[in-house]
């Protein structure tokens, strides 16, 4: 029987586990891919506190070597089931084993959601990015595109307007879907807007050069120089997982959580991006601690 599973190796799943180990809690982590979830994507890390600068996969990896000093990180360990059982615990089925735990912590992340578009999966890291706090301090003085008409899309081009980096937006309607403030922001920033118009293609050698920009009212073709496109459609909670366990979540799919990290389900936690909210890896860490420090005084009762 464990103290505490915790479903996710992600920057959240991670912190949990040190927190679990360093408080003498039975614990376990799985995952059904690598360890270090998304951040093994970033190309550079720029934001964590005490770290100048980091490429994701090494941030990941020493995450990853830290938590194993305290816990079992068991990798492509897919979790198919959660149940109760008798006394309040539950039980986790995976595709290997079934296990007993009094806690669980669910750090499953969330995905970015992409486009089905030529180009683009070949240059993520070298070019194409989903976040622009990440990476946006690489295209400074650059010029970029902004693919989305929402809040996030909006935001990530003044965000990256602020930083000094030449942004333009590409939205497939002729109207944005963001806040009327944010709007009001973005026209008078004096960003362009690419309106009626999809992202068709992305081209380049060692790195992104050129965009293909397809107008859905015209029917033309533009070719655009660019060093950047940042995709900002939203994102995806893996929350597959729990859809059918009755662990309340909000109208986009994440769950949701009290100030200690706790869902809606006695025992069971969650952590990091699939509560939605700022998705950031400090973010997450800082999560992961709460909830670990909240499980951990209750075992002491």
């Amino acid at each position: 029987m464990y103290d505490l599973v915790i479903i996710g190796a992600g920057p959240a799943g991670l912190t949990a586990g040190i927190y679990a180990g360093r408080s003498g809690l039975n614990t376990i982590i799985l995952d059904e891919n690598q360890s270090g979830g998304t951040v093994n994507v970033a190309p550079l890390i720029e934001n964590y506190p005490g770290i100048n600068e980091i490429p994701g996969v090494d941030l990941a990896r020493s995450m990853t070597e830290q938590a194993k000093k305290y816990v079992d990180i068991r990798e492509f360990s897919l979790v198919e089931s959660i149940s109760k059982s008798i006394g309040g615990t539950f039980e986790i089925k995976t595709t290997n084993d079934i296990i007993d735990t009094r806690y669980i912590l669910i750090a499953t992340g969330s995905s970015y959601k992409t486009l089905d578009c030529v180009g683009v999966d070949e240059f993520v890291g070298r070019g194409v990015s989903y976040c622009a706090v990440c990476d946006g301090t690489f295209f400074v003085k650059k010029e970029v595109l902004v693919i989305g008409g929402g809040n996030s899309a909006v935001t990530e081009a003044l965000y990256l307007n602020r930083i000094g980096v030449k942004c333009s937006l590409v939205h497939r309607r002729d109207k944005l879907r963001c806040d009327s403030q944010l709007e009001k922001d973005l026209h008078n920033a004096n960003i362009k807007i690419y309106w009626n118009t999809q992202l068709k293609s992305v081209n380049g050698n060692d790195f992104l050069e050129e965009a293909v920009l397809y107008n859905n009212e015209t029917g033309d073709e533009t070719k655009v120089k660019v060093s950047g496109i940042f995709i900002a459609i939203g994102y995806t909670p893996n929350n597959k997982l729990i859809k059918d366990f009755g662990i309340s979540c909000d109208d986009l799919g994440y769950i949701e959580v009290d100030e200690n990290m706790k869902t809606s389900v006695d025992g069971i936690y969650a952590a990091g991006d699939i509560t939605g909210g700022v998705k950031q890896v400090i973010v997450a860490a800082g999560q992961a601690a709460q909830a670990v420090t909240h499980i951990s005084e209750l075992l002491l009762i």
